[in-house]
C-alpha cells in the first residue's frame, strides 16, 4: 500500500497559518471568568499665581474587577466592572489630609464616604469589548460618565488588525470628550500611537503615547487636557490573552493661564497589575 504523504503546497500554507496565528495578538475571552486587577495611581497638580503656589496631592489604591458576562461568536464579550475596594487619600493646598478607605468607612471623612460608597462595591458599567480590546458599546449602571471609554481602553490598549512583528507600529483615532467637571462636552480629535517593543512566546510589551490633532489655541482651555495626554507600556500574556502590567504617565505643564508669571502643572502615575 503506497505510502500518504502531505503535499508540498498543503504543508506550505498549513506552518504560515500556525505562524499567522501565532504572531496575531488578541484578549480571549470566556463567560464566567474574572479578571481582577490592582491599581494604584497617585497624582499631583501644582499651581502658581501671582506668586503663590498652591499643591494638590491625592493617591489611590483599588481593586477593578471585570466580570464576563457574554462572549461572542466574533470574540468580542459583554464586561461588566465593580470596584469591590477602594482607598483614596488626598492632601489639600490647605495641608489638611482627608482619607476614604471602604475597609474602615467608620473612620473616613464624611464628604467622601458619602460621594464613594455610591460606587463601591456596586456595577458600575456594562461595556462590549472586541477581541482587539476595542469598546463597542457601554452602558452606564450608575449615573457615570461613558465617554472616557472612547479614549482610554479598558485594558489600556487597542491591538491593532493581522499579523505582528516586533518594531511595528499603527495608530488609533479617537475624540477626547471633556465630560463635567473638566467641561462640558468637549471634542477635540486625537491619535493612540502604538509600538510593538517586544514580541516573545509568552508575552508581548507594547508602548504608546496620546498625540492632540487639534489642540486648544486658548491656555485655560489647555489646562483639562493634560490628564488626557498619556504616556506608558503595556504588557501582554499572550498565554491567557490578558493584559498583566499597565504602566500609564499623564501630564504637563501650561504656562501663562491666569498672567504672565502663572503656571500650572498636572502630574499623574498609575500602576496596574493582573491579580490572578
Amino acid at each position: 500500500m503506497p505510502k500518504q504523504t502531505v503535499p508540498p503546497v498543503l504543508l506550505a500554507l498549513i506552518f504560515a497559518s500556525t505562524a499567522v496565528g501565532q504572531d496575531v495578538l488578541r484578549f480571549r475571552f470566556q463567560t464566567g471568568d474574572t479578571w481582577q486587577y490592582r491599581v494604584q495611581q497617585t497624582t499631583r497638580v501644582t499651581q502658581t499665581i501671582a506668586g503663590e503656589t498652591s499643591v494638590f496631592e491625592s493617591s489611590t489604591e483599588l481593586l477593578k474587577r471585570w466580570q464576563v458576562q457574554e462572549v461572542n461568536p466574533d470574540g468580542s464579550a459583554w464586561l461588566q466592572l465593580t470596584i469591590p475596594e477602594l482607598k483614596l487619600t488626598q492632601k489639600l493646598p490647605t495641608g489638611q489630609n482627608i482619607v476614604y478607605d471602604s475597609n474602615q468607612p467608620q473612620h473616613s471623612h464624611p464628604a467622601l464616604r458619602e460621594q464613594m460608597e455610591q460606587f463601591v462595591g456596586k456595577p458600575t458599567v456594562l461595556l462590549k469589548v472586541d477581541a482587539r480590546g476595542q469598546v463597542m458599546q457601554a452602558k452606564p449602571l450608575l449615573p457615570v460618565p461613558i465617554s472616557a471609554y472612547a479614549s482610554e481602553p479598558p485594558f489600556g490598549i487597542v491591538l491593532p488588525d493581522g499579523q505582528l512583528t516586533a518594531g511595528q507600529r499603527w495608530q488609533r483615532p479617537f475624540h477626547i470628550v471633556l465630560d463635567p467637571p473638566l467641561g462640558t462636552g468637549q471634542k477635540f480629535e486625537a491619535e493612540h500611537h502604538y509600538e510593538l517593543r517586544t514580541l516573545e512566546d509568552e508575552q508581548a510589551e507594547i508602548t504608546f503615547v496620546t498625540q492632540l490633532k487639534n489642540p486648544p489655541a486658548n491656555l485655560a482651555e489647555k489646562i483639562p487636557l493634560l490628564q488626557k495626554l498619556t504616556r506608558g507600556v503595556a504588557v501582554l500574556d499572550r498565554t491567557s490573552g490578558r493584559v498583566k502590567l499597565l504602566r500609564i504617565q499623564a501630564g504637563g505643564t501650561v504656562e501663562g493661564h491666569e498672567g504672565p508669571d502663572s503656571k500650572y502643572e498636572f502630574l499623574s502615575e498609575y500602576l496596574e497589575r493582573w491579580q490572578k
